[in-house]
């Protein structure tokens, strides 16, 4: 059974998990949206109907053709982040008189809508396209396989944890985005095979059995 993993962004990351019961090999690839010349006259958080369609029909059939190539068979697609646009980021004051005074908390911008826009409609394209292939699809919230890959679902620099976990397995990558796509099939991995083994586990060794003691002559 081959099982594969999407982390959706401007860039995309797909791992494919072949033999996934008894195999390892985790293997990666990475979609780039088609890039657009800027206009001076248009916000660099502008929306473009026409570039935005463009993208998704390359995402589409870049998709399909790897679905297919690698006879995928299950897929679990990173969800979308939520659509709030601001984010609480945490300031340290090295003035303060008291501990309690010296973490504060501002807002900033978060996601572009131009990017929000892009995830979702991504997103929705994937399911789509497992849909019309008839496989099997689920969403996974982000904390819940960075949990299952790396043992914290928030963790402070989560991307390069993801790298270095990749590193540590002797999985090549050739993205981050690549490496967090590792993640969410990992996750898919033991979300349909709660209680199975590695395939280096002792568990796949059969199992011992106890000689008896040499009697006295």
């Amino acid at each position: 059974m081959n099982i594969a993993g999407l982390d959706l962004a401007t860039a995309s990351g797909f791992a494919v998990w072949k033999d996934v019961v008894t195999g390892t090999a985790i293997t990666t690839t990475t979609f780039k949206a088609p890039t657009k010349k800027k206009n001076i006259l248009e916000g660099s958080k502008a929306l473009d109907a026409v570039h935005e369609g463009n993208v998704g029909k390359t995402f589409e059939d870049a998709l399909r053709v790897w679905l297919i190539d690698n006879k995928v068979e299950y897929v679990a697609i990173e969800a979308p982040i939520p659509s709030n646009n601001k984010r609480r980021e945490r300031v340290v004051s090295p003035d303060a008189d008291f501990a309690g005074q010296a973490i504060t908390y501002i807002e900033k911008d978060g996601t572009s809508l131009a990017a929000i826009y892009r995830l979702y409609g991504l997103s929705f394209m994937a399911c789509q396209v497992c849909n019309r292939l008839n496989i099997p699809t689920v969403l996974v919230a982000q904390q819940t396989w960075r949990k299952a890959f790396l043992g914290h679902g928030h963790p402070k620099d989560a991307k390069k944890e993801a790298v270095k976990m990749c590193r540590r397995l002797g999985i090549d990558i050739s993205s981050v985005d690549c490496a967090e796509a590792v993640g969410v099939v990992h996750w898919l991995k033991g979300h349909l095979f709660p209680y199975s083994h590695a395939a280096n586990s002792l568990f796949n060794l059969p199992p011992t059995t106890k000689v008896p003691a040499p009697t006295a002559t």
